[in-house]
């Protein structure tokens, strides 16, 4: 993963009024929750049609201003990539506002939806017949309620903002801030630092709120979810140095980046000195005369103040909700700074913003990160490849490209030669292609690049070549798994006056900004440091979360977790470390020091078997694992998070033989597609060729094909998948297999009899035979499916 390195510029001097408060104001609900579960479904037509709707639930919430979902588990049948995926569709019963999210969407939304109006959504599932079954999981909600209005740093005894229509500007939710569109290669956004410890979604074309001042949304189509691999933050260090740089991902609804829904954004420049300037705000500000006003979009031009170091100031009106508002100089409408905190009195005073040639974030500027760096979305980037097996990759271009540009890149060690491979267009700026099967022992790299018509060369990751996908090639084999649902042995400590390490389902306090939102690997528990409303962070000390012993299996052995860090004292004393023990404790190992936030989301990171190995933690023995956060600096907010750990070994039986074919399979009521593998020798005269078809239904029952030739014929006899095989077909009906509890048939074969409809046949040295397998699946309709094929040319 690529990470920004922030500098801390020192605060600026400047004029600063008696009581200069950041201006966060989130809007006002509750999270409660709702559960509802589809079951697995799937639609009973014939196979290779349209869209049918084969799940539907209201969800009704008396009394919410508006609702926004969140989902404990969404499993979509099919392929988005190849035009046959699942749609997940949430409409408003008040004005029919309609969000469409396919499985990469669901991902990119985080398994939530976008903000729709009213009390009352119908959910529907709409699938292909013969792609699979699909799952929804609704686990709660948060609905909007009353709030409480009231206004702050009005310059004057009036209020002198006025409604507008900018299509540059937005509003951040949930934390209830003010983003803006800027002219940079990718159309991503500035903020303030201090909002970034909440922000999921931007929306434009805001409408009025309602009578009591509760926010109306736009239509989903108007939502955008946000990269939290993009964003670049310092968290807010006070008057003058309060920055934030981020991207979003498209709209799933319109297909459309922000850019090419609003038109370009905010050019950028130097403020000018006081004199002859004004400053004009436009955002999103709380309002109570009248309440429909509320946290919509309104501007105001007054003088500008001052403007030293990187600090900016003028006599413009603002209330809570404009931070992160451009700071516009009025005449040329050029954006030099980002307003940050209130000021202004009714008898005067001056509100605040930090200046756009503040150097660290023109630093952030010129070294992009993900979504904003790469002119590029990787929407599908797998780094754990099964044997032999081709994978789908995918990019979504943010705006026009080159025709034919698009390219994957891909070679099976770092000592090879990339190989390119064009990409297929998709529509929507949506492209895919292929990974190779690559063999065990191989270490994969790849990277997607395009020509951007605005932009030049562009690269997913953006180092492209430099700094390239590193894939691994196997099947990931986990020795222990924690998602903190429940109690596994985990012993806390502490130093600290506040702060202590709790497991539970984040309280996610609209009123603290720096506290997540959720938990990270969405069970709906982790450990957070005092999962309390209000200002709970570390103070004064250090928290201490230790696993229970934890046993490492082999060499290959690497623990994986994620982690959520807010600090507003970034890149200095305070961090969260990361320690390993292989002496029951006695001695401790640092491996990693995280001492940048991460956003208001959660980053996956991995502790390697050739670290731990260093850290002297060796195969077959137990160890155990530290998170500690701390609070060096009296002054600065720490929060932090740690969830999904798991440690296992990445394994691959270099005995694997065979190449996939017909791939993917349609998926079954287990919620994957069937697969299947060789192991064995390719030489006739050893005749230990072994079948194992994995990922089906428990106790299921099926048997084998097998024919020289490649075919494909959809849903033959109205089965869930596709029979991959043609020409002469033998089938092994005498040998009824079970799945198990396991779900996996297992089939030795027989080279010197192999079926075939006019009786078993030997193969010899140069034949190639492909293979497949069908069973049964009761829980769904049809009730019978296929796994891929796969080819064994045998010598």
């Amino acid at each position: 993963m690529n990470s920004a390195s922030i500098r801390l510029a020192p605060l600026a001097l400047a004029v600063l009024s008696p009581a200069a408060l950041g201006q966060v104001e989130a809007p006002s609900f509750d999270n409660v929750p709702y559960v509802h579960d589809t079951g697995w479904v799937a639609p009973g037509g014939s196979a290779g049609g349209g869209l049918e709707l084969c799940a539907s639930f209201s969800v009704d919430q008396e009394g919410a201003e508006w609702i926004r979902l969140y989902f404990e588990d969404v499993v979509l049948a099919g392929d988005p990539l190849a035009g046959t995926g699942a749609e997940l569709r949430i409409t408003s019963m008040l004005d029919g506002g309609l969000q469409v999210m396919n499985a990469i969407e669901v991902e990119r939304w985080e398994r939530s939806t976008a903000y729709f109006n009213g009390d009352s959504l119908v959910v529907e599932v709409w699938a292909r017949p013969g792609t699979g079954t699909s799952r929804v999981q609704l686990e709660a909600m948060d609905m909007g309620t009353p709030p409480l209005l009231g206004t702050t740093s009005i310059c004057g005894p009036n209020d002198d903002r006025l409604p507008s229509t900018d299509p540059r500007s937005g509003r951040l939710l949930p934390v209830g801030c003010t983003g803006w569109l800027i002219q940079d290669c990718a159309g991503c956004f500035l903020t303030a630092g201090h909002c970034t410890g909440n922000i999921q979604v931007i929306q434009f074309n805001v409408p009025p709120s309602s009578s009591s001042g509760s926010i109306q949304n736009p239509p989903p189509s108007d939502q955008y979810p946000v990269d939290g691999a993009s964003l670049q933050s310092n968290g807010g260090q006070g008057v003058g140095n309060d920055w934030a740089y981020f991207g979003a991902f498209p709209n799933g609804t319109s297909g459309l980046t922000v850019t090419q829904a609003q038109g370009p954004g905010f050019q950028l420049s130097a403020p000018p000195q006081p004199g002859s300037a004004d400053i004009r705000i436009t955002g999103f500000g709380t309002d109570s005369t009248p309440p429909e006003r509320n946290q919509t979009q309104q501007t105001h031009v007054g003088p500008l103040v001052t403007n030293s170091g990187t600090t900016v100031q003028y006599q413009t009106d603002t209330t809570g909700g404009n931070s992160g508002s451009p700071v516009i100089w009025e005449q040329t409408d050029t954006a030099v700074g980002i307003h940050t905190h209130g000021g202004c009195s009714s008898s005067g005073g001056q509100n605040s913003g930090t200046s756009f040639s503040h150097p660290d974030l023109q630093s952030a500027l010129a070294s992009p990160q993900g979504i904003c760096g790469a002119g590029l979305a990787s929407a599908d980037t797998p780094t754990l490849l099964p044997p032999l097996q081709p994978v789908m990759v995918s990019a979504q271009a943010l705006g026009p490209v080159v025709a034919g540009s698009v390219t994957l890149h891909e070679r099976p060690s770092a000592s090879g030669m990339f190989q390119s491979i064009p990409m297929t267009d998709m529509g929507g700026g949506m492209f895919t292609a292929q990974l190779p099967g690559y063999a065990c022992g191989d270490a994969p790299e790849y990277f997607i690049s395009a020509q951007s018509v605005t932009c030049g060369q562009v690269f997913a990751p953006v180092g492209g070549a430099s700094d390239p996908i590193v894939a691994a090639v196997g099947v990931a084999n986990t020795s222990f798994a924690d998602d903190f649902e429940t109690p596994q042995g985990w012993q806390t400590a502490s130093t600290a006056t506040t702060g202590d390490w709790q497991r539970g389902v984040p309280v996610n306090d609209p009123s603290w900004a720096y506290d997540p939102a959720s938990d990270g690997d969405g069970s709906g528990s982790c450990f957070v440091t005092q999962n309390t409303a209000g200002n709970s962070d570390v103070d004064n000390g250090e928290v201490q979360l230790t696993s229970p012993p934890l046993s490492v299996a082999g060499a290959a052995s690497q623990v994986d977790y994620l982690y959520y860090l807010e600090l507003t004292n970034q890149n200095a004393e305070d961090a969260l470390t990361v320690e390993v023990s292989g002496d029951g404790g006695a001695s401790w190992t640092q491996l990693r020091r995280h001492d940048t936030s991460t956003g208001g989301g959660w980053i996956a990171d991995t502790l390697t078997p050739a670290e731990l190995s260093g850290a002297g933690v060796l195969p077959g023995s137990s160890m155990l694992l530290r998170f500690t956060a701390n609070d060096a600096n009296a002054q600065s907010i720490v929060e932090a998070g740690v969830d999904g750990v798991e440690v296992g070994t990445v394994e691959c039986d270099p005995t694997s033989i065979g190449t996939v074919e017909c791939f993917p399979a349609a998926a079954n009521s287990s919620g994957a597609p069937g697969t299947l593998r060789a192991e064995g020798s390719s030489a006739v005269v050893d005749n230990d060729v072994q079948l194992i078809a994995e990922s089906l239904p428990a106790n299921s029952v099926g048997y084998f094909l097998v024919s020289r030739d490649a075919g494909l014929i959809v849903s033959p006899g109205g089965s869930s998948g596709n029979l991959c095989l043609s020409g002469s077909i033998g089938r092994y009906a005498g040998d009824v297999l079970s799945s198990g509890p396991a779900g996996e048939f297992l089939f030795q074969l027989d080279l010197t009899a192999l079926p075939q409809p006019t009786g078993a046949i030997g193969a010899v040295a140069g034949d190639t035979f492909r293979f497949q397998a069908w069973f049964r699946d009761f829980t769904i309709f049809p009730t019978s499916n296929f796994t891929h094929s796969l080819a064994i040319s045998f010598d």
